[in-house]
């Protein structure tokens, strides 16, 4: 393991942690059909979206949650292009809860 290999494994271990977290309540909003919005009264949350619109808001947790895996590619470009289609995906989910949402 060369010098800059070694660097950058605390980095990329922590953006994994991040990247787990994310993924798991992405699933967990799939898996239930309920998007549990953050509030700040009390630190509690309540549902703010069901159905469709909740399934695919966490999709699009889960395609943002597969963003920082980005760190472990060797090279810029593969980075870059793990990068744009984690983020085009999540927007493209976005957008669909939004217009799942509105019917």
């Amino acid at each position: 393991m060369n010098t800059d290999a070694r660097e950058l494994l605390l980095p990329r271990l922590l953006t994994s942690l991040i990247s787990l977290t994310l993924v798991g309540l992405g699933v967990m909003t799939i898996l239930t059909g309920h998007y549990y919005g953050r509030t700040s009264k009390l630190g509690g949350a309540e549902i703010s979206l069901d159905g469709p619109p909740a399934i695919a808001l966490g999709f699009s947790t889960v395609f943002f949650g597969l963003f920082p895996l980005a760190f472990w590619f060797p090279a810029k470009r593969p980075r870059v292009v793990w990068a744009v289609a984690c983020l085009i995906a999540a927007g493209a989910a976005f957008y669909a809860s939004v217009r799942l949402g509105r019917v």
